[in-house]
């Protein structure tokens, strides 16, 4: 049989409560029956010690002391002295004695006490017996008359096993303990109940939730309330955690299957113009010529292109993207690419400038990168510009270095990309203006592969507005690629593909 977890939480609860309890009332009735012996020890030794007063004073009477030390002085005259019997008052009946009598259980105080001499003789009362349930020594007052001691009164203490009425007041008072730890336990089962379906209750919702989860239901939530989204403890948070897990899961989806139907049109496209061309070729609509044969050879390169494309996303999704690190200068490969797009880009009508210190003159920067995958982020990001930035217009590409990291930057002038796009910017085949990203090329994979390369050097890629008019890419990579950084991609500049 499976046991839940409101009822595992429920006994646990109970358990822990009821060892307190049981502890708690554990030590109660034993206090209370060291206590109450003590108590009525103490007022034993009290009542002897006014014992030991009664009989000085009778010594200290006329002729009183001769008789004391002859052993003439009657016990119970003395105790009566000790406690006198009730008065009478005239016209009403005599007041009962309401003293016990002796009995088989009882242990009177007379039975219990006798006046000796200093030599050891019994003056007064019977010889002490040990008693009974261990008592205890004998405990001795002194007897005096004008300050000097003549006898000594003694006692034997009180059996430690109480009887009658004492006995009595201790069993009610167990009673009363032994009702309110049952109470006790009642009480710390209803609270370990109704506790232990509270934290449960948001438990089995999470569980519901994960369930549904993993048949697909992608679209399941756990709603806000004081019990579930809206809580401040660790539950909440793990309610919380499954709601933000399932809108990841959900958008994952969404860009899994955009992305293939992405992938789809974009083989679609050059395999149908491929399948054209072929079939003019084949019908004689045009001839088998050199031209012909250059068109074919253009899309099947460019077929093949996205594929590589593919291929590298699909190499760093999976595992990390494969680099060899080697020492390089950064200054240097910056400056490479900028003079490989500085024809093309004047043939646009666009400007090519070093910005700060990318400057010729800036002393070298020495890094542990892979120069062969960094020159192709950077040659991507120039692509992008030189594609999408409107003549006459500008790119600027720069370098800075801050502390153990270097941030190297391509922005251009106008168009820019909205803000509200720039989270998706790197996303593969992504596309802001599909029409336009037709118009001007490309696969739409460029900037993601920009990010898988960031990635694997341990850097990140930030986009926002260029102070040209147009976009910002900053790609900021530790000097030492081959030990990646602790650095997080900030959640407005993840990758995504410019159009």
């Amino acid at each position: 049989m499976r046991l839940r977890l409101v009822h595992t939480l429920s006994l646990t609860l109970l358990a822990f409560a009821g060892l307190a309890v049981l502890a708690l009332g554990g030590l109660t009735a034993w206090n209370l029956r060291n206590g109450f012996g003590n108590y009525l020890a103490a007022r034993d030794v009290a009542h002897l010690e006014r014992f030991a007063g009664v009989v000085g004073a009778a010594a200290a009477r006329p002729g009183g002391l001769p008789d004391l030390l002859q052993g003439r002085l009657d016990l119970r005259t003395l105790l009566d002295e000790l406690n006198p019997p009730p008065l009478s008052l005239p016209g009403l009946p005599a007041p009962q004695d309401r003293r016990p009598p002796p009995g088989p259980d009882s242990d009177p105080f007379p039975d219990r006490v006798q006046v000796v001499a200093l030599d050891g003789r019994v003056l007064a009362g019977s010889p002490l017996s040990a008693g009974r349930g261990g008592a205890g020594p004998v405990v001795e007052r002194p007897v005096r008359v004008n300050g000097e001691v003549v006898a000594l009164a003694r006692m034997r203490p009180k059996p430690l096993v109480r009887d009658g009425g004492e006995a009595r007041f201790l069993h009610d008072q167990y009673r009363v303990i032994a009702a309110g730890s049952l109470g006790l336990m009642a009480l710390a089962l209803l609270t370990a109940a109704l506790l232990a379906r509270r934290w449960t209750r948001p438990l089995a919702a999470v569980q519901d939730a994960t369930q549904r989860l993993a048949r697909g239901e992608l679209t399941v939530r756990l709603p806000a309330g004081p019990d579930l989204a809206d809580r401040s403890d660790e539950i909440g948070d793990v309610v919380r955690n499954v709601n933000r897990m399932a809108e990841g899961l959900q958008r994952l989806e969404g860009a899994r299957r955009r992305w293939l139907a992405d992938i789809s049109h974009e083989l679609r496209t050059p395999l149908t113009v491929l399948r054209g061309d072929i079939e003019a070729l084949q019908d004689g609509v045009r001839p088998l010529r050199l031209e012909a044969i250059g068109v074919l050879h253009d899309e099947v390169l460019r077929i093949g292109k996205l594929v590589d494309d593919l291929h590298l996303l699909a190499t760093s999704d999976l595992q990390a993207l494969p680099c060899h690190f080697a020492p390089t200068d950064a200054l240097e490969l910056l400056q490479r690419v900028a003079r490989r797009f500085e024809g093309r880009a004047r043939a646009a009508g666009l400007s090519v400038s070093l910005q700060g210190p990318a400057a010729p003159q800036t002393p070298a920067v020495p890094v542990t990168w892979d120069a062969d995958r960094v020159e192709q982020l950077l040659a991507n990001l120039m692509e992008n510009s030189l594609r999408y930035t409107d003549a006459p217009g500008q790119i600027r590409i720069g370098l800075q270095q801050a502390g153990d990291e270097v941030k190297l930057v391509v922005e251009d002038s106008a168009p820019g990309v909205p803000a509200d796009q720039w989270p998706q910017l790197f996303e593969p085949l992504y596309r802001g203006d599909a029409a336009r990203a037709r118009l001007h090329g490309g696969s739409g994979l460029g900037l993601a592969i920009c990010e898988a390369i960031a990635r694997a050097h341990g850097g990140q890629l930030r986009a926002s507005a260029s102070t040209l008019g147009g976009l910002r890419i900053t790609v900021t990579l530790p000097l030492n690629g081959g030990a990646p950084t602790a650095t997080q991609p900030q959640a407005d500049a993840d990758a995504g593909a410019r159009p």
